[in-house]
């Protein structure tokens, strides 16, 4: 089966049929906020239609040309974009990565995949499973772990602690968000301005006015938009459900993120800038947020700031470390509509240091530590963005592939042959 790399044993896991139908290897983790597949790139074929064939049916998502309106009943997604999303891990050949990293984000009734994003959130499972299948060793202790994101350029330095050998990973991070404590990964994304933009204003402005409303786009991680909720008839303290429920204020956001996304200059993966009518539907760039202050019983808690975060279709049921990140950066970036609205904030001085910014979302206060600095001519410098996340191994072994196409059971049945 397809397995180039003799050295990874992958748990004695490959490729196979079983009475007659396709299974492949898979790992189903948890990462934060966020739920999703794990896959090992050597078991997956090359072609992008058969690759994103595989993807597609073990998430139970619709083919393209397919409807589907049982929100991946058939698959192993939950329904909603934060547990839609697919790692593909691959040993990498860069000099300052460990493993390469590639997100297939999908959409619970859309055959379209998006390659273009990262997630932080399920970015935290990766050392775990690199390690659990023998593409990375580690030695008990504190490891670090570079990921190159192939989707977005940036590395991310994750550190790990590996228990002695036949020990369990010790349990104590906890997360908003997160019922329970579990086993934490800190990750720090280096040079994560400009992800999509190569700027940290992508418009070049500190304000810009869309749809008659100021706010502030900015780019660290994920490209955003930034607008104060009171702007828009809210208080950023509704349930996320609320907001959802509420379409003239979904329609308004929807407008402020097309127009967001068109200065931005955002674009596809193949480079092409988007268009209105694919900011539209857009699940993944340019995010949206509105912000303010925090109240009285938030600030007691440490919090900065208040946020409902958009992704952008839907509202977030807690707040995603990249966008935390992006919010985190704007809030420390003086003339933002973020640094307006943000309480107690740290200011950057011509000298790198940590920032910490915390903020108030539905599931609590999110962390995100930015390092930065500005000189006399009001340059911006951030070149780390760092988080914990907590993550666990939900299920590890195969899925079986109903309905394979011809062209990828000859794929795997060739592979099997020549293995």
């Amino acid at each position: 089966m397809p397995t180039t790399n003799s050295n990874i044993h992958f748990l004695g896991l490959a490729p196979r049929f079983l009475n007659g139908v396709l299974e492949v290897p898979v790992y189903h983790m948890r990462g934060g906020t966020s739920t999703g597949i794990v896959l090992f790139d050597d078991h997956l074929p090359t072609d992008r239609k058969l690759r994103e064939e595989v993807i597609k049916r073990i998430m139970g998502v619709p083919l393209e040309g397919e409807v589907n309106s049982n929100r991946q009943i058939t698959g192993l997604g939950r329904g909603i974009p934060q547990s839609c999303k697919v790692f593909i891990v691959a040993p990498s050949d860069r000099e300052d990565a460990d493993i390469d990293s590639t997100l297939a984000q999908l959409a619970p009734t859309k055959a379209a995949i998006d390659w273009s994003v990262n997630c932080g959130n399920m970015s935290a499972t990766l050392p775990i499973f690199a390690n659990e299948i023998g593409l990375l060793p580690l030695e008990p202790g504190r490891s670090r772990v570079r990921i190159h994101n192939t989707n977005t350029g940036i590395v991310a330095h994750a550190l790990v602690d590996i228990p002695d050998a036949g020990s369990p990973m010790e349990a104590k991070t906890e997360i908003p968000g997160v019922l329970g404590t579990w086993p934490g990964v800190q990750l720090a994304l280096l040079e994560p301005v400009g992800s999509k933009t190569g700027k940290l204003l992508p418009t070049g402005n500190l304000v810009d006015v869309l749809d008659g409303i100021e706010v502030s786009c900015v780019d660290l991680a994920v490209p955003m938009v930034i607008i104060r909720a009171i702007d828009l008839g809210k208080t950023a303290a509704e349930a996320p459900e609320d907001l959802n429920a509420d379409t003239g204020f979904k329609t308004k956001i929807q407008r402020i993120w097309i127009e967001a996304g068109l200065k931005m200059g955002l674009k596809g993966a193949d480079g092409t800038p988007f268009t209105p009518e694919q900011l539209a539907v857009s699940e993944t760039i340019p995010k949206a947020c509105i912000i303010a202050r925090p109240s009285n019983e938030e600030k007691a808690r440490g919090a900065n700031i208040r946020v409902r975060y958009f992704t952008p279709q839907d509202a977030h049921k807690s707040l995603a470390v990249t966008g935390g990140a992006c919010l985190a950066a704007g809030c420390l970036t003086a003339g933002t509509v973020a640094h307006e609205l943000a309480e107690d904030i740290s200011e950057l001085g011509p000298n790198l240091k940590e920032h910490e910014v915390k903020m108030a979302n539905p599931a609590g206060i999110l962390k995100a530590t930015i390092e930065g600095a500005q000189d006399k001519s009001g340059n911006i410098i951030m070149p780390s963005a760092a988080y914990e996340r907590s993550t666990q191994v939900l299920l590890r072994g195969h899925t079986p592939i109903y309905n394979a196409s011809p062209e990828l059971m000859n794929f795997y049945r060739e592979a099997e042959q020549a293995a």
